[in-house]
Protein backbone atom coordinates (compact mmCIF):
# COMPACT_ATOMS: atom_id res chain seq x y z
CA UNK A 1 0.00 0.00 0.00
CA UNK A 2 1.50 -1.08 0.82
CA UNK A 3 1.20 -0.37 0.05
CA UNK A 4 0.64 0.02 -2.57
CA UNK A 5 -0.41 0.50 -0.43
CA UNK A 6 -0.37 1.83 -1.50
CA UNK A 7 -2.33 0.53 0.24
CA UNK A 8 -1.37 -2.23 3.28
CA UNK A 9 -2.98 -3.27 6.40
CA UNK A 10 -0.37 -4.70 8.67
CA UNK A 11 -0.97 -6.90 12.28
CA UNK A 12 -1.12 -4.29 15.03
CA UNK A 13 0.14 -5.79 18.09
CA UNK A 14 -0.80 -2.64 20.32
CA UNK A 15 1.78 -0.07 21.84
CA UNK A 16 2.61 3.34 21.05
CA UNK A 17 0.94 4.53 17.81
CA UNK A 18 -0.93 1.40 16.83
CA UNK A 19 -4.35 1.60 17.99
CA UNK A 20 -5.27 5.12 16.86
CA UNK A 21 -2.83 8.07 16.39
CA UNK A 22 0.40 8.51 17.11
CA UNK A 23 1.74 11.95 17.80
CA UNK A 24 5.27 11.78 19.13
CA UNK A 25 7.90 14.41 19.37
CA UNK A 26 11.48 13.81 20.47
CA UNK A 27 11.74 11.53 23.57
CA UNK A 28 13.16 14.05 26.01
CA UNK A 29 11.40 13.92 29.16
CA UNK A 30 9.28 17.18 30.01
CA UNK A 31 10.00 19.00 26.42
CA UNK A 32 7.61 21.57 25.06
CA UNK A 33 6.91 21.01 21.83
CA UNK A 34 8.04 23.52 19.67
CA UNK A 35 10.13 26.19 22.34
CA UNK A 36 12.78 27.78 20.24
CA UNK A 37 12.24 25.77 17.31
CA UNK A 38 10.55 25.60 14.18
CA UNK A 39 8.54 22.21 14.29
CA UNK A 40 7.87 20.08 11.04
CA UNK A 41 4.32 18.07 10.56
CA UNK A 42 5.07 14.60 9.18
CA UNK A 43 2.03 12.39 8.46
CA UNK A 44 2.86 8.72 7.71
CA UNK A 45 0.80 5.59 8.41
CA UNK A 46 1.67 3.26 11.53
CA UNK A 47 4.72 0.30 10.86
CA UNK A 48 3.74 -3.19 10.75
CA UNK A 49 4.90 -4.18 14.12
CA UNK A 50 5.45 -2.60 17.70
CA UNK A 51 9.28 -3.10 17.30
CA UNK A 52 9.57 -1.51 13.89
CA UNK A 53 6.89 1.71 15.00
CA UNK A 54 9.98 2.17 17.97
CA UNK A 55 12.71 1.97 15.50
CA UNK A 56 11.14 4.30 12.83
CA UNK A 57 10.44 6.57 15.60
CA UNK A 58 14.01 6.56 16.71
CA UNK A 59 15.39 7.50 12.84
CA UNK A 60 12.36 9.89 11.80
CA UNK A 61 12.24 11.69 14.88
CA UNK A 62 15.11 11.56 17.44
CA UNK A 63 18.38 11.06 15.51
CA UNK A 64 16.96 14.05 12.93
CA UNK A 65 16.27 16.08 15.94
CA UNK A 66 19.35 15.71 17.39
CA UNK A 67 21.07 16.40 13.91
CA UNK A 68 19.07 19.23 13.35
CA UNK A 69 18.46 21.05 16.98
CA UNK A 70 16.77 23.43 15.15
CA UNK A 71 13.86 21.62 14.31
CA UNK A 72 11.19 19.71 15.97
CA UNK A 73 9.77 16.59 14.59
CA UNK A 74 6.03 15.90 15.35
CA UNK A 75 5.30 12.26 13.47
CA UNK A 76 1.58 11.71 13.10
CA UNK A 77 1.42 8.21 12.31
CA UNK A 78 -2.15 6.84 11.02
CA UNK A 79 -3.53 3.52 9.82
CA UNK A 80 -2.33 2.81 6.28
CA UNK A 81 -5.50 2.49 5.13
CA UNK A 82 -7.13 5.25 6.04
CA UNK A 83 -4.49 7.51 4.04
CA UNK A 84 -6.32 7.89 1.26
CA UNK A 85 -9.09 9.38 3.22
CA UNK A 86 -7.09 11.34 5.16
CA UNK A 87 -4.55 12.80 3.46
CA UNK A 88 -7.15 14.87 1.19
CA UNK A 89 -9.29 16.59 3.55
CA UNK A 90 -5.96 17.20 5.89
CA UNK A 91 -4.43 19.17 3.10
CA UNK A 92 -7.57 21.13 2.99
CA UNK A 93 -8.08 21.77 6.29
CA UNK A 94 -6.20 24.32 8.31
CA UNK A 95 -4.19 21.41 10.10
CA UNK A 96 -2.22 20.69 6.99
CA UNK A 97 1.21 18.38 7.92
CA UNK A 98 4.14 20.05 6.12
CA UNK A 99 5.38 16.77 4.57
CA UNK A 100 3.89 13.67 4.04
CA UNK A 101 3.86 9.42 3.02
CA UNK A 102 1.63 8.64 0.16
CA UNK A 103 1.50 6.06 -2.18
CA UNK A 104 3.34 7.56 -6.18
CA UNK A 105 1.21 6.66 -9.46
CA UNK A 106 -1.47 8.26 -10.74
CA UNK A 107 -4.44 7.50 -9.01
CA UNK A 108 -2.64 9.01 -5.61
CA UNK A 109 -0.03 11.42 -5.52
CA UNK A 110 -1.04 12.14 -9.00
CA UNK A 111 -4.57 13.14 -8.33
CA UNK A 112 -3.35 15.22 -5.16
CA UNK A 113 -1.07 17.27 -8.27
CA UNK A 114 -3.84 17.75 -10.56
CA UNK A 115 -6.19 19.49 -7.52
CA UNK A 116 -3.16 21.27 -6.54
CA UNK A 117 -2.65 20.14 -2.85
CA UNK A 118 1.38 19.04 -3.25
CA UNK A 119 4.36 21.57 -4.08
CA UNK A 120 6.53 20.50 -6.97
CA UNK A 121 10.08 19.49 -6.18
CA UNK A 122 11.97 19.88 -9.48
CA UNK A 123 14.33 22.58 -8.56
CA UNK A 124 14.97 21.02 -5.10
CA UNK A 125 16.16 17.66 -7.08
CA UNK A 126 18.49 19.85 -8.32
CA UNK A 127 19.53 21.97 -5.74
CA UNK A 128 19.76 18.78 -3.37
CA UNK A 129 20.94 16.17 -5.41
CA UNK A 130 18.70 13.87 -4.73
CA UNK A 131 19.98 10.27 -6.73
CA UNK A 132 16.76 8.86 -6.70
CA UNK A 133 17.02 6.35 -9.34
CA UNK A 134 15.68 7.94 -12.42
CA UNK A 135 12.62 5.26 -13.43
CA UNK A 136 11.58 5.69 -9.77
CA UNK A 137 11.40 9.57 -10.03
CA UNK A 138 9.29 9.08 -12.88
CA UNK A 139 6.57 7.34 -10.65
CA UNK A 140 5.89 10.51 -8.79
CA UNK A 141 5.95 12.81 -11.66
CA UNK A 142 2.91 13.83 -13.53
CA UNK A 143 2.13 16.15 -16.52
CA UNK A 144 6.06 16.44 -17.01
CA UNK A 145 6.63 17.65 -13.39
CA UNK A 146 8.10 15.65 -10.67
CA UNK A 147 6.15 15.93 -7.39
CA UNK A 148 7.26 13.46 -4.78
CA UNK A 149 10.50 11.88 -3.43
CA UNK A 150 10.13 7.74 -4.06
CA UNK A 151 11.64 5.83 -0.81
CA UNK A 152 10.69 2.29 -1.44
CA UNK A 153 11.13 -0.31 -4.45
CA UNK A 154 8.90 -3.20 -4.19
CA UNK A 155 8.24 -6.83 -5.85
CA UNK A 156 4.96 -8.98 -4.96
CA UNK A 157 6.27 -12.37 -4.48
CA UNK A 158 5.15 -15.68 -3.59
CA UNK A 159 6.45 -16.36 0.40
CA UNK A 160 6.32 -20.40 1.16
CA UNK A 161 6.75 -22.54 4.39
CA UNK A 162 10.25 -24.73 3.34
CA UNK A 163 8.64 -26.83 5.97
CA UNK A 164 5.64 -27.89 3.91
CA UNK A 165 7.43 -27.64 0.66
CA UNK A 166 11.00 -28.77 -0.07
CA UNK A 167 11.02 -27.29 -3.36
CA UNK A 168 9.45 -24.12 -5.37
CA UNK A 169 7.24 -25.24 -8.14
CA UNK A 170 8.43 -23.71 -11.26
CA UNK A 171 4.77 -23.89 -13.60
CA UNK A 172 1.26 -23.59 -12.33
CA UNK A 173 0.56 -27.39 -13.59
CA UNK A 174 3.17 -27.61 -10.59
CA UNK A 175 1.77 -25.34 -8.37
CA UNK A 176 -1.20 -27.17 -8.75
CA UNK A 177 0.17 -30.48 -7.66
CA UNK A 178 1.41 -28.71 -4.31
CA UNK A 179 -2.05 -26.94 -3.28
CA UNK A 180 -4.30 -30.40 -3.87
CA UNK A 181 -1.66 -32.42 -1.60
CA UNK A 182 -2.00 -29.79 1.25
CA UNK A 183 -5.68 -29.44 0.88
CA UNK A 184 -5.12 -33.31 1.56
CA UNK A 185 -3.84 -32.74 4.59
CA UNK A 186 -5.84 -29.97 5.74
CA UNK A 187 -3.42 -27.55 4.81
CA UNK A 188 -4.87 -24.09 3.08
CA UNK A 189 -2.67 -23.95 0.11
CA UNK A 190 -2.77 -19.95 -0.15
CA UNK A 191 -2.97 -17.14 2.19
CA UNK A 192 -5.10 -14.94 0.53
CA UNK A 193 -7.82 -12.11 1.65
CA UNK A 194 -9.34 -9.75 0.32
CA UNK A 195 -11.70 -7.48 2.41
CA UNK A 196 -9.83 -4.93 2.09
CA UNK A 197 -9.88 -5.11 -1.84
CA UNK A 198 -6.27 -3.83 -2.82
CA UNK A 199 -4.68 -7.40 -1.97
CA UNK A 200 -6.89 -8.80 -4.94
CA UNK A 201 -4.81 -5.96 -7.00
CA UNK A 202 -1.69 -7.62 -6.38
CA UNK A 203 -2.78 -10.66 -7.97
CA UNK A 204 -4.15 -9.13 -11.01
CA UNK A 205 -0.39 -7.73 -11.39
CA UNK A 206 1.03 -11.27 -10.99
CA UNK A 207 -1.42 -12.32 -13.27
CA UNK A 208 -0.97 -9.67 -16.15
CA UNK A 209 2.20 -9.68 -16.00
CA UNK A 210 3.39 -13.45 -15.90
CA UNK A 211 0.68 -13.86 -18.97
CA UNK A 212 1.34 -10.50 -21.09
CA UNK A 213 5.28 -10.00 -19.72
CA UNK A 214 6.46 -6.43 -19.79
CA UNK A 215 6.16 -5.68 -23.02
CA UNK A 216 3.01 -6.85 -23.32
CA UNK A 217 2.33 -4.36 -20.31
CA UNK A 218 3.91 -1.38 -21.56
CA UNK A 219 1.45 -1.79 -24.65
CA UNK A 220 -1.14 -1.00 -22.62
CA UNK A 221 0.02 1.71 -20.51
CA UNK A 222 2.13 3.09 -23.19
CA UNK A 223 0.62 2.70 -26.44
CA UNK A 224 -2.37 1.29 -28.21
CA UNK A 225 -2.93 -2.09 -26.22
CA UNK A 226 -6.05 -3.26 -24.16
CA UNK A 227 -7.46 -4.65 -21.17
CA UNK A 228 -10.42 -6.64 -22.42
CA UNK A 229 -7.75 -9.38 -24.24
CA UNK A 230 -7.88 -13.14 -23.58
CA UNK A 231 -4.60 -13.13 -21.18
CA UNK A 232 -6.56 -10.52 -19.19
CA UNK A 233 -9.78 -12.64 -18.80
CA UNK A 234 -7.36 -15.59 -18.48
CA UNK A 235 -5.72 -13.89 -15.52
CA UNK A 236 -8.61 -13.04 -13.87
CA UNK A 237 -10.12 -16.20 -14.64
CA UNK A 238 -7.14 -18.36 -12.82
CA UNK A 239 -6.55 -16.11 -9.13
CA UNK A 240 -10.44 -14.90 -8.82
CA UNK A 241 -12.90 -17.60 -9.77
CA UNK A 242 -10.56 -21.05 -10.84
CA UNK A 243 -8.54 -20.62 -7.50
CA UNK A 244 -11.66 -20.07 -5.21
CA UNK A 245 -13.68 -23.02 -7.00
CA UNK A 246 -10.58 -25.30 -6.13
CA UNK A 247 -10.57 -24.59 -2.69
CA UNK A 248 -6.86 -22.81 -2.94
CA UNK A 249 -7.80 -19.57 -0.43
CA UNK A 250 -9.53 -19.62 2.89
CA UNK A 251 -13.18 -19.72 3.14
CA UNK A 252 -14.91 -16.52 2.35
CA UNK A 253 -11.88 -14.71 0.88
CA UNK A 254 -13.80 -11.11 0.40
CA UNK A 255 -14.78 -11.12 3.85
CA UNK A 256 -10.90 -12.47 5.16
CA UNK A 257 -8.70 -9.48 6.40
CA UNK A 258 -5.30 -9.37 4.88
CA UNK A 259 -3.76 -9.49 8.61
CA UNK A 260 -5.78 -12.50 9.50
CA UNK A 261 -4.80 -14.16 6.01
CA UNK A 262 -0.95 -13.23 7.03
CA UNK A 263 -1.49 -15.04 10.34
CA UNK A 264 -2.54 -18.05 8.80
CA UNK A 265 1.03 -18.71 7.13
CA UNK A 266 2.84 -17.28 10.18
CA UNK A 267 0.81 -20.03 12.26
CA UNK A 268 1.53 -22.69 9.50
CA UNK A 269 -2.10 -23.11 8.78
CA UNK A 270 -1.45 -22.26 4.59
CA UNK A 271 1.27 -22.73 2.60
CA UNK A 272 2.10 -19.71 0.60
CA UNK A 273 1.39 -15.89 0.94
CA UNK A 274 1.04 -14.13 -1.95
CA UNK A 275 1.95 -10.42 -1.03
CA UNK A 276 4.93 -7.98 -1.39
CA UNK A 277 8.40 -7.64 -0.17
CA UNK A 278 7.35 -4.78 2.21
CA UNK A 279 6.30 -7.85 4.33
CA UNK A 280 9.68 -8.85 4.74
CA UNK A 281 10.59 -7.63 8.48
CA UNK A 282 7.06 -8.32 9.59
CA UNK A 283 7.44 -12.21 8.17
CA UNK A 284 10.74 -12.34 9.92
CA UNK A 285 9.84 -11.29 13.67
CA UNK A 286 6.04 -13.33 13.21
CA UNK A 287 7.80 -16.87 12.13
CA UNK A 288 9.39 -18.36 14.37
CA UNK A 289 8.84 -21.95 14.02
CA UNK A 290 9.81 -22.98 10.24
CA UNK A 291 12.17 -21.33 7.68
CA UNK A 292 10.36 -19.01 5.00
CA UNK A 293 11.73 -18.75 1.27
CA UNK A 294 10.32 -16.93 -1.37
CA UNK A 295 9.95 -17.46 -5.42
CA UNK A 296 8.08 -15.38 -8.08
CA UNK A 297 4.35 -16.97 -8.90
CA UNK A 298 5.67 -19.75 -11.66
CA UNK A 299 4.67 -19.98 -15.38
CA UNK A 300 1.30 -19.94 -16.21
CA UNK A 301 0.38 -22.05 -19.32
CA UNK A 302 4.25 -21.81 -20.44
CA UNK A 303 3.95 -17.80 -19.91
CA UNK A 304 7.36 -15.67 -18.91
CA UNK A 305 8.29 -15.42 -15.58
CA UNK A 306 7.64 -11.47 -14.42
CA UNK A 307 7.30 -10.71 -10.81
CA UNK A 308 5.65 -7.12 -10.72
CA UNK A 309 7.97 -4.40 -8.74
CA UNK A 310 8.19 -0.87 -8.42
CA UNK A 311 7.96 1.60 -6.00
CA UNK A 312 5.56 1.75 -2.99
CA UNK A 313 5.02 4.96 -1.08
CA UNK A 314 6.87 8.25 -1.47
CA UNK A 315 7.42 11.49 0.56
CA UNK A 316 5.33 14.90 -0.78
CA UNK A 317 5.51 18.79 0.45
CA UNK A 318 1.75 20.02 0.95
CA UNK A 319 0.43 23.01 -0.91
CA UNK A 320 -0.33 24.75 2.31
CA UNK A 321 2.76 23.68 4.05
CA UNK A 322 3.52 25.98 7.42
CA UNK A 323 7.36 25.07 7.08
CA UNK A 324 8.26 24.02 3.59
CA UNK A 325 11.77 24.56 4.31
CA UNK A 326 11.77 22.28 7.46
CA UNK A 327 9.62 19.36 5.40
CA UNK A 328 12.54 19.60 2.46
CA UNK A 329 15.21 19.15 5.75
CA UNK A 330 13.61 16.31 6.46
CA UNK A 331 13.49 14.73 3.33
CA UNK A 332 17.27 15.38 2.40
CA UNK A 333 18.04 13.51 5.85
CA UNK A 334 16.30 10.55 5.05
CA UNK A 335 18.00 10.51 1.78
CA UNK A 336 21.27 10.59 3.45
CA UNK A 337 23.56 7.42 2.84
CA UNK A 338 23.66 6.93 6.78
CA UNK A 339 20.08 7.18 7.05
CA UNK A 340 19.66 4.77 4.08
CA UNK A 341 21.69 2.06 5.80
CA UNK A 342 19.89 2.45 9.02
CA UNK A 343 16.37 2.55 7.24
CA UNK A 344 17.39 -0.65 5.75
CA UNK A 345 18.64 -2.58 8.81
CA UNK A 346 16.25 -1.63 11.12
CA UNK A 347 12.72 -1.29 8.80
CA UNK A 348 14.13 -3.92 6.19
CA UNK A 349 13.09 -1.64 2.86
CA UNK A 350 14.61 -1.46 -0.38
CA UNK A 351 15.36 2.25 -1.22
CA UNK A 352 14.74 3.97 -4.39
CA UNK A 353 18.29 5.58 -4.22
CA UNK A 354 21.77 3.27 -4.73
CA UNK A 355 23.32 2.55 -1.36
CA UNK A 356 26.30 1.32 0.02
CA UNK A 357 25.25 -2.79 1.48
CA UNK A 358 28.93 -3.82 2.30
CA UNK A 359 28.66 -4.64 5.80
CA UNK A 360 24.75 -4.33 6.23
CA UNK A 361 23.09 -5.83 8.87
CA UNK A 362 20.12 -8.06 8.13
CA UNK A 363 18.14 -10.76 8.01
CA UNK A 364 18.77 -13.84 5.47
CA UNK A 365 15.37 -13.42 4.22
CA UNK A 366 15.88 -9.78 3.44
CA UNK A 367 18.97 -10.42 2.36
CA UNK A 368 17.91 -12.29 -0.56
CA UNK A 369 15.15 -10.02 -1.41
CA UNK A 370 17.79 -7.33 -1.46
CA UNK A 371 20.37 -9.25 -3.62
CA UNK A 372 16.96 -10.64 -6.09
CA UNK A 373 15.59 -6.44 -6.72
CA UNK A 374 18.45 -4.51 -5.75
CA UNK A 375 20.83 -5.24 -8.19
CA UNK A 376 18.72 -4.49 -10.94
CA UNK A 377 15.77 -2.44 -10.11
CA UNK A 378 14.62 -1.80 -13.50
CA UNK A 379 15.39 -5.06 -15.09
CA UNK A 380 12.97 -5.75 -18.18
CA UNK A 381 12.90 -9.15 -16.64
CA UNK A 382 10.22 -7.39 -13.59
CA UNK A 383 6.16 -6.76 -14.60
CA UNK A 384 4.22 -4.07 -12.75
CA UNK A 385 2.73 -3.07 -9.52
CA UNK A 386 -1.05 -1.80 -10.92
CA UNK A 387 -2.30 -0.12 -8.64
CA UNK A 388 0.81 2.55 -8.38
CA UNK A 389 0.88 2.99 -11.96
CA UNK A 390 -3.41 3.06 -12.53
CA UNK A 391 -5.44 6.38 -12.35
CA UNK A 392 -8.21 6.62 -9.50
CA UNK A 393 -10.83 5.49 -11.74
CA UNK A 394 -9.05 2.16 -12.86
CA UNK A 395 -8.19 1.62 -9.64
CA UNK A 396 -11.85 1.65 -8.63
CA UNK A 397 -12.97 -0.18 -10.86
CA UNK A 398 -10.35 -3.31 -10.45
CA UNK A 399 -10.57 -3.28 -6.32
CA UNK A 400 -14.64 -3.41 -6.56
CA UNK A 401 -14.69 -5.92 -9.76
CA UNK A 402 -12.55 -8.44 -8.47
CA UNK A 403 -14.72 -8.60 -5.29
CA UNK A 404 -17.31 -9.70 -7.38
CA UNK A 405 -15.66 -12.00 -9.54
CA UNK A 406 -14.28 -13.65 -6.08
CA UNK A 407 -18.01 -13.95 -5.18
CA UNK A 408 -19.33 -15.12 -8.54
CA UNK A 409 -21.61 -12.15 -9.73
CA UNK A 410 -19.39 -10.78 -12.42
CA UNK A 411 -17.63 -12.98 -14.73
CA UNK A 412 -13.78 -12.52 -15.68
CA UNK A 413 -14.49 -11.22 -19.20
CA UNK A 414 -17.22 -8.31 -17.64
CA UNK A 415 -14.63 -7.42 -15.05
CA UNK A 416 -11.84 -7.04 -18.80
CA UNK A 417 -14.38 -5.08 -20.20
CA UNK A 418 -14.84 -3.07 -17.10
CA UNK A 419 -11.01 -2.29 -16.99
CA UNK A 420 -10.96 -1.20 -20.50
CA UNK A 421 -14.00 1.07 -20.42
CA UNK A 422 -12.06 2.43 -17.43
CA UNK A 423 -8.83 2.67 -18.91
CA UNK A 424 -10.10 4.51 -21.78
CA UNK A 425 -11.82 7.18 -20.26
CA UNK A 426 -8.42 7.91 -17.90
CA UNK A 427 -6.71 8.36 -21.05
CA UNK A 428 -9.18 10.92 -22.57
CA UNK A 429 -8.20 12.70 -19.44
CA UNK A 430 -4.86 12.38 -19.73
CA UNK A 431 -4.90 10.58 -16.24
CA UNK A 432 -2.60 7.79 -17.25
CA UNK A 433 1.03 7.68 -16.50
CA UNK A 434 3.61 8.71 -18.83
CA UNK A 435 6.36 6.06 -19.63
CA UNK A 436 9.97 6.62 -17.94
Amino acid sequence: MPRAVSRKDFLRFGGVGLTGVALLGAAGCGRILGGNRDVVKFLTGTEETTIQERAVTEIQVNRFEEQHPQYTLEREAIDPDEMSKVIPSRLRSGESPDVFSFDTGPGFGGVLADTGLVDPLEKTYKEKGWDIYEWAKQRATYNGTVYGVPDQVEEIIVFYNKDLMPEEPQTLQQLRRVAEEHKLRGTIPLAFGNREQYPAGHLFSIGVSNLLGRQGLDDILYGNGRWDVPEVVRAIDLFFRDFVESGYYPRNVNAVPFDEASTLFYSGEAAMLPTGTWLVSEIVQAVQDFEVGFFPFPSIDGSGISPPAGVGAGLFVAKEASNPQGAIEFIDYLLQGSTARLIIEKLNVIPAQPVDSKGLDVPELFREVLEDLSTTPEAKFFGYNLDVLAPQNFNEVMFTGFQEVLDGTRSPAEQAAALQDAWATAKKQGKIATQD
